[in-house]
């Protein structure tokens, strides 16, 4: 009986053994460093367009597209950290109708490109091939270039003002990076599935959303809207956006 009751206990021990070193080996499995490359379709806005005193216009829906190659490491099975850097399209359209009698048909498009680095925090659980995440922190956007299409009837918009500091502009100019800081921050937060569909190859698949800290408009151009009454007021634009990230990854 001692036998028996010794043999069972060897059993059931290495079996305990075996268990603990499977667990261990599939938690070393789930953390390393991965890389990879992704890109994403987002619908983009302005908050309190800033038409330089002008009346402003209805907004109209616009999509913009980014790309990125992202590295990242997994601390834990649930825990990670990742970084890209990306470049991407952001800004907004405008339709409307002008005049006392609104036969004037204007429109406005306006192109932000920006060099994106967000820096973020990842929290995933699941399975071995499907896991569910959550990933935030801040974006860290630097402007390229900014340009616009301002029309009038399907003409160039002709007007002139002045900015803050008395200096004459040309509203209706296609470059207009001028009027933008050179920096944005935004709060970023990502919503998806990962999914492994081989050894070392992840498909990540989720929604995208950002929206800027910063007012992206540069300080001689913030002129008064209408707002208020028509009493007059500036308001500070913000850029957000939303949409979906398709990446595919692979890890070491």
């Amino acid at each position: 009986m001692k036998r028996i009751i010794t043999v069972i206990a060897a059993i059931l021990m290495f079996a305990s053994i075996q268990a603990t070193a499977q667990k261990d080996a599939q938690k070393n499995a789930q953390k390393g460093w991965y890389f990879g490359l992704a890109g994403s379709a987002q619908s983009t806005w302005i908050t309190n367009q800033n038409n330089y005193g002008l009346p402003e216009m209805d907004y109209d829906k616009v999509f913009h597209g980014a790309g990125n190659l992202n590295v990242g490491y997994e601390f834990t099975n649930h825990l990670g950290a990742k970084m890209e850097i990306g470049y991407g399209t952001y800004g907004q359209k405008y339709k409307d109708t002008w005049g006392v009698n609104k036969d004037s048909i204007i429109g406005r498009d306006i192109k932000m490109n920006y060099l994106m680095i967000p820096l973020m925090f990842k929290y995933r659980i699941g399975g071995e091939v499907a896991k569910f995440y959550v990933a935030i922190g801040p974006q860290f956007d630097f402007l390229m270039s900014a340009t616009q299409v301002y029309t009038m009837n399907g003409n160039p918009y002709v007007d002139t003002l002045a900015t803050v500091s008395g200096q004459p502009f040309a509203v209706g100019q296609e470059d207009i990076k001028e009027r933008y800081n050179s920096m944005d921050i935004k709060v970023r937060m990502d919503l998806g599935l990962d999914l492994t569909v081989a050894k070392h190859l992840l498909i990540e698949f989720g929604l995208k959303l950002g929206y800027g800290l910063i007012d992206i408009n540069a300080s001689d151009y913030h002129l008064k809207d209408h707002s208020d009454n028509n009493t007059g007021a500036y308001h500070p634009s913000h850029s957000i956006f939303g949409g979906l990230m398709l990446g595919l990854n692979y890890k070491l």
